[in-house]
């Protein structure tokens, strides 16, 4: 029998799955609604602008009303900021269905945009709902589990878009069938609701307390320049996941069909899991050996379970483990998030030149596939060096740095234009960009402050 932290873990894990696997099926609705509408790549990086500027959006306004002294969404607490987020998306998932039945660009653009807004609200409040959803000392690991089934979902939505759009319901020939996934997504999270309403229980009867008041925590460098590396962390990331179906799809690579294309997109995210299982196995307390065995044994039935569920032929993975076996390396030896960073922002850059400049050739789509691996821990070392030494300001900080997701809305975009002027191979030196300023960040690092805010 189940008690109610653990009932409660249970539920919000369907959270952090639902909101990994419809994130990363805009990267499969990218390339289907540009055919679908002739769209330029720019135009088509619509969806990523949508649905993350929600994410800046939802944010800003949950900052603003909270410095304001507005208790509307504190009043909400935990549970209702979820509720009101599941609400949001299973609207937003529903729009679809005028969408697709009157052929309209910008309806799409509006459902995805109110799926975004809602996972604002599920993001501010379902991550602190884990933590203190049973003992404080296992709080990281609940986290780290929740975050796993995200990762697990982004890995196979590829797998699962690829057969139900195109196999299922051949979107590309009838795009009025476009609605139905996004209605069985809308009775998931529906579900969801009835029972994070019925057996969600939480004593918390507010979310963050010390977002009043002026914005002094960017008054400290590591966070003001930290929300820079976040905006340009994510940017890249969405960026390449974006448009690599249409680089895999390029006349200038190898011109892959759409279902093979979609299918190797699995490896880009699926690569962000297992790099996670790696940072989990490297942060722990055992010696070098058990490690290193350990992160080989993780590796291997991770991506085992990918290609069992892809049906890739083996042959195809010899660079793929060979970008494993760098990342394992590169774990072993990181003794800080500040080295880590240094060191998988560097592998990523080299990633993205070679698959700008050897394009036409394997080697260059594994490379660029391989990024996943070095995105994976990105995020929780940029978020723990940003908000390091904040103290009674890192609520404060943290929600900059969520707001700060703006940059999947807008280097996607930028990307895009680039392709359409040049080409879509050209196009991927966009995200070095990003991967530039995280190695900077993390080889300058400072904890100075400033008198910004007075």
């Amino acid at each position: 029998m189940l008690n109610r932290n653990n009932l409660n873990f249970v539920v919000l894990l369907g959270l952090f799955f639902g909101w990994g696997f419809v994130t990363c099926l805009n990267d499969l609705l990218t390339p289907i609604l540009k055919d679908l509408f002739h769209l330029t790549q720019l135009e088509a990086n619509f969806v990523s602008f949508a649905f993350f500027i929600a994410y800046f959006i939802g944010s800003l306004l949950y900052v603003l009303s909270s410095m304001m002294g507005i208790m509307f969404f504190i009043r909400l607490g935990y549970k209702g900021l979820i509720l009101l987020g599941l609400i949001l998306s299973g609207l937003g998932c529903l729009i679809f269905i005028p969408a697709a039945l009157y052929k309209s660009y910008f309806i799409f653009l509006f459902g995805l945009f109110s799926i975004g807004l809602g996972f604002t609200f599920l993001q501010i409040s379902a991550n602190p709902l884990v933590l203190i959803s049973g003992d404080s000392k296992t709080g990281a690991s609940r986290l780290n589990l929740a975050g796993g089934f995200n990762s697990l979902a982004t890995a196979i939505a590829p797998i699962i878009g690829v057969f139900v759009f195109y196999k299922i319901l051949g979107v590309n020939n009838n795009h009025a069938n476009l609605k139905y996934p996004y209605i069985m997504l809308a009775i998931f999270f529906g579900i969801l609701l009835f029972l994070i309403y019925k057996f969600l229980k939480t004593n918390e009867s507010h979310t963050f307390s010390a977002n009043s008041g002026k914005p002094y925590a960017l008054n400290h460098a590591n966070l003001l320049f930290g929300t820079l590396a976040i905006f340009f962390y994510v940017g890249a990331e969405v960026a390449i996941g974006s448009n690599l179906i249409s680089y895999l799809k390029s006349k200038y690579t190898l011109n892959l069909p759409n279902e093979m294309a979609g299918i190797l997109l699995a490896f880009y995210w699926g690569g962000a899991m297992i790099g996670r299982f790696l940072g989990g196995i490297a942060l722990s307390k055992q010696n070098m050996l058990k490690k290193l065995i350990f992160m080989i044994v993780i590796a291997a039935a991770l991506t085992e379970l990918i290609v069992y569920i892809t049906k890739v032929n083996y042959s195809m993975l010899t660079y793929y483990i060979g970008f494993q076996a760098v990342a394992i390396v590169l774990f072993l030896f990181s003794r800080n998030s500040r080295i880590n960073l240094v060191l998988f922002s560097i592998v990523n850059i080299i990633n993205l030149v070679i698959g700008s400049t050897m394009y036409n050739s394997w080697f260059a789509i594994w490379a660029i596939l391989s990024a996943g691996i070095f995105n994976s821990v990105m995020w929780p070392n940029i978020f723990d060096l940003a908000i390091a030494g904040l103290g009674k300001y890192k609520e404060q900080g943290a929600s900059f740095l969520v707001m700060m997701i703006l940059g999947g809305a807008i280097l996607p975009v930028i990307q895009g234009g680039i392709a359409d002027h040049a080409n879509i191979v050209i196009s991927f030196l966009v995200p070095v960009v990003g991967y530039a300023y995280i190695l900077l960040y993390s080889l300058f690092y400072s904890q100075k402050q400033f008198k910004l805010i007075k």
